[in-house]
């Protein structure tokens, strides 16, 4: 059975991811996350990590320039020792250009599942998994190669990295 203080500690560790996500990935206040990780931080998602640690901050300023308007929203949180896992949704209209495809002024609806590793109080390590190709369905950028429809069965998630 968990002591008191294990369980304080996973408290903690959720409260930390929360706050992150409220003024991170709500307010979109990308000068935050500075606060929440620490500079040798292991980023999993490949596509982030590609930029040499700067590359979650680039991601999420091309993704909130593309999706001003974004909203996210916890679906779940669980922590246990030091990790926490986060589902969260988010809808936003695509208003700017994203990974080479135009706006197209359509809503769109997104879900993550997110790993985060807790160390002295910062985010020591980020792993995803996401729907992007659904992401992409939405927009209208993702089509058949053999029809040039739409595809409507196609589902992808990344990870990578995590030991």
């Amino acid at each position: 059975m968990p002591t008191r203080e294990e369980n304080s500690q996973k408290e903690r560790n959720k409260a930390l991811i929360r706050s992150f996500i409220k003024e991170v990935l709500k307010e979109h206040n990308l000068l935050a996350i500075e606060k929440y990780f620490t500079k040798d931080f292991i980023e999993g998602v490949l596509h982030h990590a590609e930029k040499e640690g700067e590359g979650f901050k680039q991601f999420l300023t091309e993704f909130f320039e593309a999706f001003p308007d974004m909203r996210t929203t916890i679906e779940h949180i669980v922590a246990e020792n030091n990790l926490v896992t986060v589902f969260l949704s988010g809808s936003g209209t695509h208003k700017g250009a994203f990974k080479g495809v135009p706006p197209t002024n359509k809503e769109v609806n997104i879900r993550s599942a997110d790993l985060y590793r807790i160390g002295n109080g910062v985010i020591t390590g980020h792993w995803e998994m996401v729907d992007q190709v659904n992401l992409l369905k939405q927009t209208g950028s993702l089509l058949s190669e053999s029809t040039g429809e739409e595809s409507k069965d196609a589902r992808v998630v990344w990870i990578r990295g995590y030991k």
